[in-house]
């Protein structure tokens, strides 16, 4: 038989005799356990052999009567006891069930001996000792591993830019019996090592992105001004510019207001700039330093998701461009040269939905000659008009002969003083 030492008691008996009418009946024993806890474990272990188990696990009247009479149908109850066989939990079951809990101290069995806890404590100590044993031969054998993070570290420490220069390292490190770069590469897989590498150096730059993406493009153009040349130039870039435009009889002024305005205004009708020209007439010599100064979006490819990347850039060049179909709709590129906004298409497993191309993003291009439109193999004016009209068209007509061609890096310096002089 069990009970609860809050008042929570209840009686288990073997049989019916005479001795019934001195037991205390169930409500008796919960009202009063606390009191005569003692006295019952005693009368009723010698009168009745019966054993009583005082709990606290119950947190109230039902509960613990719930719990008495889950295997005795027979208790004894008081002539006005509640009718609580068919009846359901209080609603406040839960809440009550909830304080108990969180109780931070709990009474102890008063059946427990001075020697069991000993016991008690005796063996919590060899469990925890072996438990810590167990922990500690597991851990010498469980080697750790090289996580992300600490790789990244080592790639931005050592420079390493590019997955061949990593694995060259790696297998240093192995030939000197460190071989946790080298598990991690085969383990990990290359698309991981890729995600470090790339995370690795775009958390190192972030903060110069950051304060780059705050300056205006003339701003950025002002700064590569006050720069240096790049190694073996000397000026040489901008001696060859000027050149370029005089031979083709283009006013310099003209050529680099284009471009200024360009730059200030971004994209708009009779705005975006285009140089037309043969082979071999510096059509890309002088717009290539722009991907020097600025994050350059250039030449989208042939499929599906062409222009992603083109929404970050802070300007698009379209190097000998061919427009087709395949590489944007005549329509939407109308749009976009126009500055009106976009939707280019995105591949969904990386972006949530199409590109909302709508910033002013300056256009440049080169190619062969103005673009047009062809509708069933006759040249549509129209359309042709309406191309035309979205583009400021310079002409490079001179070529340069192969034994007058150099090679000259492109400059930053060198452009931004062409273009701000």
């Amino acid at each position: 038989m069990e009970s609860h030492d809050r008042g929570d008691i209840a009686g288990e008996q073997g049989g019916h005799t005479d001795s019934e009418k001195q037991q205390p009946t169930v409500k008796d024993k919960l009202l009063n356990a606390s009191a005569v806890r003692q006295v019952y474990l005693k009368f009723l272990k010698e009168q009745h052999s019966i054993s009583v188990h005082f709990s606290d696990l119950h947190y109230n009247y039902y509960s613990a009567w719930k719990y008495v009479t889950k295997e005795d149908k027979h208790v004894l109850e008081s002539n006005d006891h509640p009718d609580l066989w068919n009846s359901k939990a209080p609603k406040t079951s839960t809440a009550c069930s909830e304080r108990k809990k969180s109780r931070v101290s709990h009474e102890s069995d008063d059946e427990q001996t001075e020697s069991d806890d000993d016991l008690h404590e005796d063996s919590s100590e060899a469990a925890e000792k072996k438990s810590a044993d167990e922990k500690e031969r597991k851990s010498k054998k469980r080697k750790k591993r090289l996580t992300p993070f600490e790789l990244s570290e080592i790639i931005v420490e050592k420079g390493i830019r590019t997955r061949t220069e990593l694995l060259a390292f790696a297998n240093k490190q192995k030939l000197e019996g460190k071989c946790d770069i080298a598990e991690f590469i085969v383990n990990r897989g290359p698309r991981v090592v890729a995600e470090v590498l790339n995370t690795a150096w775009e958390m190192t730059n972030a903060q110069d992105k950051l304060e780059r993406s705050e300056k205006t493009r003339l701003e950025l153009l002002q700064e590569a001004a006050l720069g240096n040349c790049v190694s073996g130039c000397e000026g040489k870039w901008l001696t060859c510019a000027l050149e370029v435009l005089q031979q083709n009889g283009i006013c310099r002024e003209t050529f680099t207001g284009a471009i200024r305005d360009l730059l200030h205004q971004g994209r708009s009708k009779f705005r975006n700039m285009m140089i037309c020209g043969p082979a071999n007439s510096a059509k890309t010599f002088i717009l290539n330093p722009l991907s020097s100064v600025y994050t350059t979006f250039c030449n989208p490819a042939c499929t599906s998701f062409a222009w992603v990347g083109a929404e970050d850039a802070k300007c698009i060049f379209l190097n000998d461009f061919r427009w087709s179909s395949q590489i944007i709709p005549w329509h939407d590129f109308l749009l976009m040269l126009e500055g009106q906004m976009v939707h280019l298409p995105a591949p969904k497993t990386h972006y949530a939905k199409d590109i909302v191309f709508d910033k002013d993003t300056p256009i440049f291009c080169t190619s062969k000659q103005p673009i047009i439109f062809i509708k069933n193999g006759v040249i549509d004016q129209r359309e042709t008009d309406m191309m035309a009209v979205r583009w400021k068209i310079f002409h490079f007509n001179v070529r340069i002969a192969e034994q007058n061609q150099k090679e000259i890096r492109k400059c930053a310096k060198c452009f931004a003083t062409l273009i701000l002089e």
